[in-house]
């Protein structure tokens, strides 16, 4: 019987973001076999109505810290004592910071670090190589443009990759003869996700567009830029061929009621958004930046474009539009790689792995290895 280990996962908030919901994923998947609680770090943050009912439908132990950050520091590390914490896994570089402080203070055994994007201000970086290098034991990347890009800037060889994991959805039945044609895009209203060359790339589908097809572009999530998608939509135009939904009771019913997913992005590590298109047999046309090539196989599941070219955005998206039989083989070709790569199972045994065996891991550009491994090889 293998024993059971105290873990603790600590999360900044539980916002709507991808890291908040892989937190909650990752507590689903070691709950049952370890000893588990979720620290969360900031509790003026609101919670995301998603994060609750994942909380509650999955009796995650959940302990929000006080304001003060004073009492902040010693409530966390008070927890990490009594609980006798032997694993603390973080995310974001808020926790990560405060999670691998208190942990060093009460000598945690193992203390992993966060990185969820290939690209992070300088400052951030440098705070961050920090912690990884004198108060970590390792960090785990989601993505390996982050973990690339972390090496390179000075990070000891102590970075690891486990990709997001997703719970696969059944493709459902979908219509492919109609001649309305809906492109989505989900994320952050921020300038990461270069919504201006998205509108731009809809303005200049419009003029190659057949005219038996219409097309309506859905932008999906919240955000600092909203005034200035707004403002790009009437600038070209688009007041009656684009929604802003800013508040999305139901992720998966849009993009269900979707024809093709849009990334524009100009940096990502790994897209949650992208995989939950992909979940729902969506072909996607995107950016060939972070591990979106890792996601999407170029001409098979979607099309990767360089950044900011629209105009090959909205070819690649006229493709799409005037071939039904190859959007239903992209999306039906991207579900089955989805499930293969990053599905719940494959993301649960890597992580039940790396604890089992955490005491004998071995790193090769990214890759874990362990003792076992390294004496069959």
């Amino acid at each position: 019987m293998k024993i059971k280990k105290n873990i603790c996962i600590a999360i900044n908030s539980l916002a709507m973001g991808g890291a908040e919901k892989q937190c909650l994923l990752l507590a689903k998947a070691l709950k049952t076999f370890h000893n588990l609680v979720v620290v969360v770090v900031d509790p003026t943050e609101e919670i995301h109505p998603d994060r609750l009912d994942n909380l509650e439908k999955e009796a995650i132990d959940a302990v929000y810290l006080p304001k003060n950050q004073l009492l902040k520091i010693t409530e966390f590390t008070r927890l990490l004592r009594k609980r006798k914490i032997e694993i603390v896994f973080s995310y974001l570089p808020t926790d990560t910071v405060l999670s691998a402080i208190c942990a060093k203070l009460v000598k945690v055994p193992y203390k992993f670090g966060g990185i969820r994007n290939s690209f992070l201000p300088r400052f951030k970086l440098i705070v961050l190589r920090f912690v990884h290098n004198f108060l970590l034991n390792y960090t785990i990347a989601n993505n390996y443009a982050g973990y690339q890009a972390a090496i390179a800037f000075g990070y000891k060889n102590r970075v690891l990759v486990i990709p997001n994991g997703i719970e696969i959805r059944p493709l459902l039945p979908k219509e492919y003869t109609s001649k309305r044609i809906t492109i989505i895009s989900l994320g952050r209203l921020v300038s990461q996700k270069k919504y201006d060359i998205a509108i731009q790339t809809i303005a200049h589908l419009k003029t190659i567009l057949n005219k038996d097809y219409n097309i309506f572009y859905k932008i999906v999530g919240q955000g600092p830029q909203e005034n200035a998608i707004l403002d790009a939509i009437n600038k070209y135009g688009l007041q009656k061929d684009i929604e802003l939904i800013k508040d999305a009771p139901d992720i998966y019913a849009l993009l269900e009621a979707s024809d093709i997913y849009l990334c524009t992005s100009f940096f990502e590590g790994i897209s949650n958004a992208i995989m939950e298109a992909m979940n729902c047999g969506l072909p996607i046309v995107a950016t060939d930046v972070g591990d979106n090539s890792r996601l999407i196989m170029d001409n098979t599941s979607g099309y990767l474009v360089p950044v900011n070219d629209y105009e090959a955005l909205a070819n690649k998206l006229n493709e799409l539009i005037e071939s039904p039989i190859m959007r239903k083989k992209m999306g039906v070709a991207g579900h089955i790689h989805l499930a293969k790569n990053f599905g719940y199972k494959a993301y649960q045994k890597k992580y039940l792995d790396l604890i089992e065996n955490i005491e004998n891991i071995e790193i090769r550009n990214g890759e874990v290895f362990f003792e076992k491994e390294r004496k069959l090889s």
